[in-house]
C-alpha cells in the first residue's frame, strides 16, 4: 500500500511540474515589446549643450515648471555623479535586468490581458526610498541607486530592516509589488482577517508573476526571519485566535502586523525574533492553501471575500 502511495505521489508531482512547465512556455511566448529608457545613462553622460536633446527624448522627465538651471546643477552634482558611477559598477548596460523585467511583464500580461506594458525609465533619485519605484499606466520609473546592495555605504542612514531589501535581487519584486499596489490599492473589508487575506492575495500574485523568486525576497525577510516565521506559524495563528484579532476592526493591527517594520508587535517576548508584517506571511499561507484546492483565476481570487477563502481553504498551520 505504501509503495502505491509513493508511486501516486511521484506521478502527481510529475503532472504538476509538467503543467507548470507548459504554462511557463506559454508565458514566454506572450508579446510585450517592452521599451526601456535609460535616463540615468543619458543624463550623466550628457553635456549642457545636450539638454534640448534630453528634453526631446525624455519629455516625461522634464516638467514645464522645471528650470534648466536645476537640471544642469544635477548633471554636475558630485553626489549624483558618485551614485551614477556606483550604479554603473552594479548594473553595467542593464541588459540582464531588462530581460528579467520583460519576463515579469510577460507573466503579468498572461494573467491580466488588459495590462498595458509601461515604458521602463531608469533614474538616480539621490537614495530616496519613497521614489524607489514609481508607476502609472504608461510609465514605470526605477531608481537604480536604491538597489546597490544592502551593505552599500550610501544606505548608512537607513534602518537595517529596510536596507536589507536594497539589493539587485529585490528590484524585480519591488516593481511587481508596485504594479499590484497601484492596481489593487485597498480592500473594503476592514477586519484584520480581511486585511491579512488581502495582503495574502497580493503576495500570491507575486507567486504567479515571479515563480522563480523565493519567499524571503518577496516578503522582504532575511533568511533568519523567514526561518522563524516558518517554525512559528502555528504559534502566530494561535495568538491571533486566542486574542480574538481576526474579526477586529482595530486600525492599530495593521501597524502591528501588516506594515513594513523591523519586527511584528505581539507585545510578548517573541517580538524581536519575528519579522515585520507577519500578517502578510500568514495571509499568503492561507491563500496558497485555498488556491491549491480551488483552480480559479487571479481576478476571481481578488474578488473573493476573506471569510470564504478562510473557510474553504481548511487552513491548518504547520506545527
Amino acid at each position: 500500500m505504501k509503495k502505491w502511495c509513493c508511486i501516486s505521489l511521484i506521478f502527481l508531482t510529475l503532472v504538476a511540474c509538467t503543467s507548470t512547465s507548459k504554462t511557463e512556455q506559454e508565458i514566454l511566448k506572450v508579446k510585450t515589446n517592452t521599451q526601456f529608457a535609460l535616463f540615468h545613462d543619458a543624463l550623466f553622460k550628457a553635456s549642457p549643450n545636450d539638454l534640448p536633446k534630453l528634453k526631446t527624448n525624455f519629455p516625461y522627465m522634464f516638467p514645464e515648471q522645471m528650470p534648466n538651471d536645476l537640471v544642469l546643477e544635477r548633471m554636475k552634482d558630485t553626489a549624483q555623479q558618485f551614485l551614477y558611477k556606483e550604479v554603473k559598477k552594479v548594473y553595467g548596460d542593464f541588459k540582464i535586468q531588462e530581460k528579467e523585467i520583460d519576463v515579469l511583464f510577460k507573466h503579468i500580461k498572461y494573467y491580466f490581458k488588459d495590462f498595458t506594458v509601461p515604458t521602463v525609465v531608469t533614474d538616480i533619485t539621490g537614495v530616496s526610498y519613497q521614489d524607489k519605484v514609481l508607476y502609472s499606466d504608461s510609465l514605470l520609473l526605477v531608481s537604480l541607486d536604491m538597489f546597490l546592495g544592502k551593505d552599500h555605504l550610501v544606505y548608512g542612514g537607513y534602518a537595517k530592516y529596510l536596507s536589507e531589501t536594497f539589493t539587485p535581487k529585490h528590484m524585480t519584486s519591488a516593481i511587481a509589488q508596485k504594479i499590484i499596489e497601484i492596481k489593487y490599492p485597498v480592500d473594503q473589508d476592514r477586519t484584520f482577517l480581511g486585511q491579512m487575506i488581502f495582503e495574502g492575495k497580493k503576495m500570491y500574485l507575486l507567486d504567479l508573476f515571479l515563480p522563480k523568486v523565493n519567499d524571503e525576497i518577496k516578503l522582504g525577510y532575511t533568511p533568519k526571519k523567514m526561518a522563524w516565521a516558518e517554525v512559528n506559524e502555528a504559534t502566530i495563528w494561535a495568538f491571533f485566535i486566542k486574542n480574538e484579532l481576526l474579526y477586529s476592526n482595530d486600525g492599530k493591527l495593521k501597524q502591528r502586523f501588516l506594515e513594513v517594520a523591523p519586527f511584528s508587535k505581539f507585545y510578548t517576548s517573541i517580538d524581536r525574533d519575528s519579522p515585520g508584517a507577519i500578517g502578510k506571511f500568514m495571509g499568503l499561507k492561507i491563500v496558497r492553501v485555498y488556491m491549491d484546492k480551488h483552480h480559479i483565476s487571479p481576478q476571481e481570487l481578488i474578488d473573493l471575500d476573506a471569510q470564504t477563502i478562510l473557510n474553504q481553504s481548511g487552513y491548518k498551520p504547520k506545527k
